[in-house]
This record gives structure tokens, C-alpha cells and sequence, in this order.
């Protein structure tokens, strides 16, 4: 409510928001975490993804929770409610949580970009298929980070290339380390549309179906950790896309990606539930770990090392929340905090990686205790922008001197 002309923030969860984080924190106790272990320890990544879990989640309308109900889906508009979901969701898998990320947030994205005629090919085709996963391509073997601090130096980043001939664009490149590229019926394909011109001047986004012509799935990367998320190579090799699939107008994309900015809570959100999940551990450990006539958790320096976990979670979880609000009520919003939200995520999972090891001790290297795939999640969860790219897109004269925008976080 409004008190002198300042609008005042109110974090209280509506009954919607309630039943939502309710819902999914049932779904993770009672169906992801009974079998996460079993599909991170299988050796061939292909092999990791929880089909039947995705099924279940689809079923409860996770997948689909962004789509318009004209559309069949969920109609959850408010960022907060969806940012609940993945958080609840990373509690019990960093990687499973992944891949519902991409599905909550991509369907937003083409709910806020793409036109009428684009969204009533497509979210019928998601909403009646419950093993409908989306990607979203921009990394590729010599371009990640500088996609973003190399935007405006001519000819640089990004180099798979679009070009239009008639009513179809041909496209040639490769991506790789793309989540959910493996099994996704739809990619949200980043590529120039220029060889020469910086990429903020030509970068466009096109959909392009899985089975679209010349568009061939690489290998699946075999990754340390969030095993349940595959992540693979595309390839494209005159890969022909109709002029229609084109999302607004060639070359524009660096403009109107601003409005779904949002995009940068999501990762964020599922970091936070995993940290959570790893401070409940580590707690409900030392309580039952006696060393020295004593539950270790007794122990000064065992003791405040827990403490320092919680307090940093806690400050991380409530900066995500008071972005996320500022961003909803278009109050007050600093972009530069929503960036700094990865860079400060990447440095506490590294130590709360760490921190497990010591206060675990030998069952924190044991692969039959959840410890151990803890950690490695924490470690893989340092990808895309690095710890310090992102500190220096945060920096406030880089922010003025360069535009920098937080929709490519």
C-alpha cells in the first residue's frame, strides 16, 4: 500500500503462491527424491533423464504453468509464483529443476515475444504432450560469456549465422552444452543475422522444431554433476526455417529481448532451493555425527560454519525475492543487483561445496550418500556467465558506458 507517494513491499505469499510452493514441495518428497540418486549415478548421460518423473510433473501442470489458459495451460502470470516453483523444485534436484525451469520460463518468454499466429501453432502442441521439453541455443564451442561483454565489437561472439533466401532462412552453426537439446521438441535458436556487424546489431531469434531439416543432435556432454538436466550439441547444416518462425523482426533481438528479463530469476531460483537442501543436510548430519562425546553440530567451529551457510543463503534468497517484487511492481528495480545475484550464487556454492566435504568428511566422497551429489550439483551449478563477468556487467560504469542489460543473464 502506498504511504507518501512510496509504494510499500509486501512479501507475504498470496493463497495461490501458498498452494503452489505446498504442491511442488509435496511433489519433490514424494516423487523426485525417492529416485534422483538412481538416475545421477547411471554412466551414460543419455540414460539420466526421469522420464516418468517429467510425466508426473507435466501432469500437475508444472511444465505448462506459464501458458495461457486460452491455450490450455496454467495462466500463472506473476513472476514470484513461478520463481516458488523452480526454488521448491532445486530443493530436490538442481538438474531435474533445470529442465522445469526452461519449460516455466521459455513458455513465458514466447507467451511475452512471439506473435498470435506462433503461439497457437505451438502451445497446443505443448500443452498436449507431457513429454514436450524446450531449449533455448546460445553457447557454442568459442563463444559463451563474450555473447555478452563482446556484444558490440564487430564480427565477435556468437557465429552461427542466418541468412534469408525467399520465404525460408538458412541456417549453419553449432551450439553446444545446451540444456535440454537432447530430447527438446522446440529450440529457441540465438544467431546472427550479419558476419560482420557487432551481434547487437544483427542477433535474431528463431523456433525451430526438432525436426526441422539439416538440424542434427550432437553428443550429450557427460557432466560432473546435474545429470538429470542433458545438455548436448546442435548442430546446423543448411538447416532450412521458414520465414515465420522468425521471433519479431530480423536483427532486433538485443532490443526486445529487455522485456523478458525475468528470465534471469529462474536459474537463480532452482541455485537457492539446492543451497537449501544442502544446509538442511549438513545440519541433519551433524546432529547425528558424535565426535568427542558430542554431536559435532556442537562443536564451536562446526556450529558457526552452519551458521555462516544459513545467514548467506538467507541474505541470496532474499535479495532473489526483493528483485523479483521490484521487477513485478516496476518499483525501484536495479538491473545491476538482479546480475550480481549469479556471481554471488557461483562463489557460495563453491564454498558450500567445500564446506560439505569438510563437515562430512569421507561419506562426503561416498557415492551412496546424497553429500556427494550435493556437491558435485554446487560445482556444475558455476556455468554460463562467470563469477566475474558477471561482477563486471554489475560494475555501475560498466553499466553506463555499455547498455548492459540483464535479459542475457
Amino acid at each position: 500500500m502506498p504511504r507518501d507517494g512510496k509504494l510499500l513491499m509486501d512479501y507475504r505469499e498470496t493463497d495461490e503462491q501458498r498452494m503452489i510452493r505446498e504442491t511442488v514441495r509435496k511433489f519433490v518428497e514424494n516423487e523426485m527424491k525417492p529416485v534422483v540418486m538412481e538416475y545421477d549415478h547411471k554412466p551414460d548421460p543419455g540414460d539420466c533423464y526421469p522420464w516418468e518423473l517429467l510425466k508426473a510433473a507435466a501432469r500437475m501442470g508444472l511444465t505448462t504453468m506459464s501458458i495461457p489458459t486460452e491455450y490450455g495451460g496454467g495462466g500463472v502470470t506473476d513472476l514470484v509464483s513461478r520463481i516458488i516453483a523452480c526454488e521448491e523444485l532445486g530443493y530436490g534436484d538442481n538438474g531435474f529443476a533445470g529442465t522445469i525451469r526452461h519449460c516455466i520460463g521459455l513458455t513465458a518468454w514466447m507467451d511475452t515475444l512471439c506473435t498470435e499466429e506462433q503461439k497457437k501453432e505451438f502451445f497446443p502442441q505443448i500443452v498436449a504432450d507431457d513429454t514436450f521439453l524446450i531449449a533455448e541455443a546460445m553457447t557454442e564451442p568459442n563463444s559463451g560469456t563474450d555473447n555478452t561483454l563482446m556484444s558490440g565489437v564487430p564480427g565477435a561472439a556468437m557465429q552461427t549465422h542466418a541468412e534469408r533466401r525467399g520465404d525460408e532462412y538458412i541456417i549453419n552453426g553449432a551450439k553446444h552444452f545446451i540444456s535440454n537439446a537432447g530430447y527438446a521438441k522446440l529450440i529457441l535458436l540465438h544467431c546472427r543475422t550479419d558476419r560482420k556487424l557487432p551481434l547487437n546489431e544483427c542477433r535474431s531469434v528463431f523456433i525451430v522444431p526438432r525436426d526441422t531439416p539439416g538440424l542434427r543432435i550432437g553428443k550429450f556432454h557427460n557432466k560432473l554433476g546435474r545429470r538429470l538436466i542433458n545438455s548436448a550439441e546442435l548442430f546446423f547444416d543448411d538447416a532450412r526455417v521458414p520465414a515465420r518462425y522468425l521471433v519479431r523482426e530480423e536483427g532486433e533481438a538485443s532490443k526486445y529481448l529487455k522485456q523478458v528479463a525475468f528470465q534471469a530469476f529462474f536459474i537463480p531460483a532452482t541455485m537457492v532451493g539446492t543451497l537449501r537442501a544442502a544446509h538442511d543436510e549438513v545440519v541433519a548430519y551433524a546432529r547425528l555425527r558424535v565426535q568427542g562425546g558430542k554431536p559435532i553440530i556442537r562443536h564451536q567451529l562446526v556450529a558457526a560454519e552452519i551458521s555462516h551457510m544459513k545467514v548467506r543463503i538467507e541474505a541470496i534468497r532474499s535479495l532473489l525475492y526483493r528483485q523479483a517484487w521490484c521487477w513485478e511492481n516496476q518499483y525501484e528495480y536495479d538491473p545491476s543487483l538482479t546480475i550480481l545475484l549469479r556471481p554471488m550464487l557461483n562463489e557460495l556454492c563453491g564454498h558450500m561445496a567445500y564446506s560439505l566435504q569438510e563437515i562430512f568428511g569421507a561419506p562426503g566422497v561416498d557415492r551412496e550418500f546424497i553429500a556427494e551429489k550435493l556437491s558435485r550439483d554446487l560445482l556444475t551449478m558455476v556455468h554460463g556467465p562467470s563469477t566475474y563477468a558477471g561482477l563486471i556487467r554489475g560494475a555501475p560504469d560498466y553499466q553506463l558506458e555499455t547498455g548492459a542489460h540483464t535479459s542475457e543473464v
